[in-house]
């Protein structure tokens, strides 16, 4: 089996976070080598450094769940792919498709892996990588930094798509519980399809509701709140992972309100009213509890995809989510949105996976081969 040797962050649960030369199998020799230009940390890495995701696999892994890049060879540079973070009986070309797969709710799939999170699959906190075209999802015409969104928003539109929803009813009243990159996501989407909804952000950090104070304060119809509001409101979105943040979006919807449950569970066995929402999240079912709905959403379809690249054409707003840029991999520097730059005793890359940039930042983007002296 050919090899490649690539400089490529290694993770080992609850142990080491490292930037290092690493040699990686080329698993056909279909793959092609992509050049990873952007990448951003996704909260699913650090639950799984944490054991708080997949608390039993304890492998090494390189982390990367969400990256943009160019296929070095024929179409370098002028298309633009992103790493599909899934792959599943579809996207792997399985002769034998399990029942999600067959009724193309892939996002369903009993054999699911996922790019960055599982050992030996492709990751983008790399250089360059091997990585297969059924992996590859074609992105070119959007900017770069735009384009890094596509999987993240992909998950949003498919929640509200599936929840049936009408967020342009007159006077909808939506709390969105956890104010972090998704948070964020869902709040900027509701708001391109309705600019008078209102919106309330709840976020527990106090150092973090001062820096979403800051992204948002441009649009009146979006507040930041702490997690003591009084208010009670139509529907409410899960976009923390915690199991206060679900009793939280419990307790402040309406009765006959509904809920979202995005985020996984890292208790991923913790009940509610004789059920487990965790179970409702990754099945999409819909529960009815104590005169409230229950919506469950997990991950994407290919038309999930597709609704995400024509939505980034125009949606300059998200990138307000963006705090920091850092250039190169192991660069112990960052430049944050308002000019300041900072420099730290290790790669910034290392700490934004251990969870030190939590209170500070929303999101922070990492050019892979692209370098810029602050």
């Amino acid at each position: 089996m050919e090899k490649i040797q690539v400089k490529a962050l290694l993770i080992t649960p609850k142990k080491n976070i490292d930037l290092k030369e690493t040699t990686i199998p080329v698993k056909r020799k279909s793959d092609v080598s992509v050049k990873w230009a952007v990448s951003s940390v996704c909260n699913s890495e650090r639950r799984r450094y944490n054991l708080t995701k997949s608390a039993s696999d304890l492998n090494a892994f390189i982390g990367g769940h969400e990256a943009i890049g160019n296929i070095v060879g024929e179409d370098y540079p002028k298309k633009t792919y992103a790493l599909l973070p899934h792959s599943n009986c579809l996207t792997r070309g399985d002769k034998d498709l399990c029942i999600s797969c067959e009724n193309r709710t892939e996002n369903l799939c009993d054999r699911m892996r996922h790019a960055g999170l599982d050992s030996g699959e492709p990751s983008g906190f790399t250089d360059f990588m091997s990585v297969s075209r059924s992996q590859l999802f074609d992105i070119s015409g959007i900017r770069l930094d735009l384009a890094s969104f596509l999987e993240p928003l992909s998950c949003v539109i498919r929640s509200w798509r599936i929840s049936k929803i009408n967020i342009k009813e007159k006077d909808i009243k939506i709390c969105i519980v956890g104010g972090g990159p998704i948070g964020c996501l869902h709040a900027f989407y509701l708001n391109k399809l309705n600019e008078k909804i209102k919106i309330t952000i709840v976020e527990s950090l106090e150092k973090r509701v001062n820096v979403l104070n800051k992204v948002f304060k441009d649009f009146d119809n979006i507040k930041i709140e702490n997690n003591s509001i009084s208010d009670r409101f139509d529907v409410s979105v899960m976009a923390a992972s915690s199991s206060s943040a679900f009793d939280d979006s419990i307790k402040y919807l309406k009765p006959k309100g509904k809920c979202i449950l995005f985020s996984g569970f890292n208790q991923t066995t913790y009940e509610g009213d004789n059920y487990l929402p965790e179970v409702i999240h990754r099945n999409e079912f819909r529960y009815f509890s104590n005169n409230k709905i229950l919506i469950g959403s997990s991950g994407y379809t290919e038309k999930d995809l597709l609704l995400s690249k024509s939505t980034l054409f125009d949606f300059e707003n998200c990138m307000n989510i963006v705090t920091g840029r850092v250039y190169g991999l192991d660069s112990n520097v960052i430049i944050r949105n308002d000019g300041i730059i900072q420099e730290y005793d290790e790669p910034i890359l290392v700490k934004d996976i251990k969870g030190d940039f939590r209170e500070n930042h929303i999101k922070i983007q990492y050019y892979n081969n692209l370098y810029k002296s602050p």
